[in-house]
């Protein structure tokens, strides 16, 4: 039997590493770097107890990466970009697609939600449905708060669901990343690992999204750097389990 952290953990980190894994992003998204660095990697360990991470690798697995789940991103319309249709409480949070499509942010909120649903075995008590919608929103930049460059991170610290990290380092699989890139683009993603020179220097990111570089959802892995990802906008939230009253207690929902 699987277990939630050990068998994705190491998964992922050979997945996204390994001979034959997806190059560096296609140049619409983002453009490929002209350094040569080598390109090395450190095994992570777990995130600590009382995370939702080891719910969301598992979760991670759950999905083809075959190409059967293609990237998707309308020129127009309010599609919210998951595969399946989202329910809570009695409302319809999101609207699947029945081709199976998604785009990053959709398929980011979309994991959040099916992986907490699969931790509390149902519905959490005491979080309801309008929360959750809020917090879409606040993935997606699309909220009235305003928050439109740290987006899922800060969705989960500013409802009281989890909270941003301030060091690169202590990131781990199964955090989710929100990051920009010099080209003004930016990405919604689930963290898997970092790449580094020999210095150990971390030089680029490895993560987990749905882009049209990977034909839909797959790992992918960019370029941290001038012609890459911006370094200093590079967002890292991790997601609450159990949740924790103290911090729910501080929720900012209905803010605005």
């Amino acid at each position: 039997m699987r277990t939630l952290l050990s068998i994705p953990l190491v998964a992922l980190t050979l997945v996204a590493l390994a001979p034959g894994a997806p190059a560096l992003a296609s140049p619409e998204d983002a453009p490929a770097s002209s350094e040569a660095a080598p390109v090395t990697s450190r095994a992570l360990p777990p995130a600590p107890q009382g995370s939702l991470n080891g719910y969301v690798l598992a979760q991670m697995a759950s999905y083809p990466m075959d190409g059967s789940y293609r990237y998707h991103w309308p020129k127009k319309g309010s599609w919210e970009g998951t595969t399946q249709t989202l329910t809570y409480g009695g409302r319809q949070l999101c609207q699947g697609d029945p081709l199976k499509r998604s785009y990053c942010c959709g398929l980011t909120f979309e994991l959040y939600l099916t992986s907490l649903l699969r931790a509390a075995g149902g519905e959490v008590e005491g979080l309801s449905a309008a929360e959750l919608h809020e917090l879409r929103l606040r993935f997606f930049g699309d909220s009235k708060v305003g928050e439109r460059r740290r987006l899922a991170a800060f969705g989960l610290e500013s409802l009281g669901l989890g909270k941003q990290l301030e060091d690169l380092e202590d990131a781990r699989p199964g955090d989710f990343v929100q990051f920009w890139r010099h080209s003004k683009s930016g990405h919604s993603a689930i963290f898997v690992n970092w790449t580094r020179n020999r210095a150990g220097k971390i030089t680029g990111l490895v993560y987990w999204s749905s882009q049209s570089s990977t034909q839909g959802i797959g790992y992918n892995r960019e370029l941290i750097g001038p012609e890459g990802i911006k370094r200093d906008e590079i967002y890292i939230g991790r997601a609450d389990w159990p949740l924790k009253p103290k911090r729910r207690a501080k929720s900012l929902f209905g803010a605005r």
